[in-house]
């Protein structure tokens, strides 16, 4: 009983660990942006050149998602490509094989 108290609570243990690392992942990602954000504005004061414009952090969200909705929809449409390519390799192989026979 005591052994299986102590691989739950190591298991817990890393668990929280990975959830922790994570999420200061995804804050120091959110921080880098806000200084990126703060060194463009003080850029624009100093430098009177028409630069093009930092992407804002909801655009890099988006395009992320957008990405990830990508993948997703390929996937979702994978069984039936995989069906026709199928049935194309299949009608080749049997071309093939009357070519052959003849």
């Amino acid at each position: 009983m005591a052994v299986t108290l102590v691989k739950v609570a190591g298991k817990l243990t890393i668990g929280g660990f990975a959830l922790y690392g994570l999420s200061e992942v995804l804050s120091s990602q959110d921080n880098a942006i806000k200084h990126i954000s703060f060194l463009n504005s003080k850029t624009r004061e100093n430098i009177p050149v028409n630069l093009p414009e930092m992407p804002t952090q909801t655009k890099i969200r988006n395009s992320w998602n957008s990405g990830v909705q990508r993948v997703f929809s390929g996937l979702e449409q994978a069984p039936q490509t995989a069906w026709e390519l199928g049935a194309k390799g299949a009608s080749s192989a049997k071309d093939f094989i009357k070519e052959q026979i003849k």
